[in-house]
C-alpha cells in the first residue's frame, strides 16, 4: 500500500499548473465557453422563472430542458478532464491553441461521473431514511433529548461516510477512466486505501486559493446587495427572502458565469495534476524491501 506524499503532491498540482497554464486554456476553453452558455440558457429562456402552478406545461418543457443541458453540460465537462488530464500524465506532448475531443473515453467519463452522482445521491437518501427511522423510534420512547442525540449520531456517522466515499471515490475516478480504459471505482477505492487525511490535505491546499479568490471576486460583486437583504431578513417571510435573493444572483449570472471561466484553467490545472500525481504514486509497484 502506498503513501500519497502530501508536499510532492501539492507542488506537483502547481507546477503543473503554472507551467502548462496557456495549453490549459487551449484544452479547456471551447468546452468552458459552451458550458457558461449552456448555463446561461435556462435564464435567456426564462425557464428560471416558470412556476408549475401556474404553467405547468411550460414547468414541463422547461424541466426536460434542463435535464438536456444538465446532462450536455457533464459530457463537456467530461471531455475538458480527459484533455487536462491526458496533459497532466504526459499522455499529450506539446501547445494548444484550439481543442476538443469526443470519444469513448468522454463517454466512459461522463458515465462514471453520472454514476458517482447516483452513487451519492443514494448515500444521501439512505441517511435521510435512517435518520427518519431512528426519529420515529425515538419518538415511541418520549425522550426527546435520547431522540436528538440519537439522531444527531445518526446524521453525524452519515455525513462522515459519505465524505469519506466521494474523496476515496472522486480523487482517481479521471486518471484512473483515462490511463485504464474502464470505469471502476473499486479500483480507485483500493488505490486510496489509507489515503484519506493525505489526499483531503492535498485537495484543501489546491482548492483553497481558488475558492478564496473566487469568493472575494462575488463578494464584491453582490456583498452590498446581500448585506442589504439579510439586513432586513427579519422583516421577511421565507418565501420573499429566498425570492429576493434568487433574484439578486439571477441578476448577475453573465458576471458570475465570467468569474468561473476565469478560475476554470486553474482549479482544473491544480485538481487534475494533483489527481494526476497521485494516481502515479499509487499505482506504482512498492519498492522492494530487503
Amino acid at each position: 500500500m502506498n503513501k500519497l506524499p502530501i508536499g510532492e503532491t501539492i507542488r506537483s498540482a502547481y507546477e503543473f499548473t503554472l507551467g502548462h497554464l496557456g495549453t490549459i486554456i487551449g484544452l479547456i476553453w471551447v468546452p468552458m465557453v459552451a458550458i457558461a452558455v449552456l448555463q446561461f440558457l435556462p435564464y435567456g429562456l426564462g425557464d428560471n422563472t416558470v412556476m408549475p402552478d401556474q404553467n405547468a406545461a411550460a414547468a414541463g418543457a422547461a424541466a426536460l430542458r434542463s435535464i438536456a443541458f444538465t446532462l450536455l453540460i457533464l459530457l463537456l465537462y467530461a471531455c475538458v478532464n480527459v484533455a487536462v488530464m491526458r496533459q497532466a500524465l504526459g499522455l499529450r506532448k506539446g501547445p494548444a491553441m484550439v481543442y476538443f475531443t469526443l470519444g469513448w473515453t468522454e463517454l466512459r467519463l461522463a458515465g462514471a461521473m453520472l454514476a458517482l452522482g447516483l452513487i451519492v445521491t443514494v448515500l444521501m437518501i439512505v441517511l435521510v431514511v435512517a435518520v427518519i427511522a431512528v426519529s420515529t423510534a425515538g419518538a415511541a420512547l418520549a425522550n426527546k433529548a435520547l431522540t436528538a442525540a440519537l439522531a444527531g449520531a445518526v446524521v453525524l456517522a452519515g455525513l462522515c461516510v459519505i465524505l469519506v466515499s466521494v474523496v476515496r471515490l472522486a480523487f482517481l475516478i479521471v486518471p484512473v477512466t483515462v490511463v485504464e480504459n474502464k470505469i471502476s471505482f473499486e479500483r480507485g477505492w483500493l488505490l486510496t486505501r489509507g489515503n484519506f487525511w493525505r489526499i483531503s490535505a492535498v485537495m484543501f491546499a489546491v482548492t483553497l486559493p481558488i475558492v478564496l479568490i473566487t469568493s472575494i471576486a462575488l463578494l464584491i460583486l453582490m456583498g452590498g446587495e446581500l448585506s442589504a437583504l439579510f439586513a432586513a431578513a427579519q422583516t421577511m417571510t421565507p418565501e420573499d427572502f429566498l425570492k429576493r435573493y434568487r433574484t439578486i444572483i439571477d441578476s448577475h449570472i453573465p458576471v458570475i458565469l465570467g468569474i468561473n471561466l476565469i478560475a476554470a484553467p486553474f482549479s482544473l490545472g491544480l485538481t487534475l495534476g494533483a489527481a494526476a500525481f497521485g494516481y502515479k504514486t499509487l499505482s506504482a509497484t512498492p519498492a522492494q524491501t530487503a
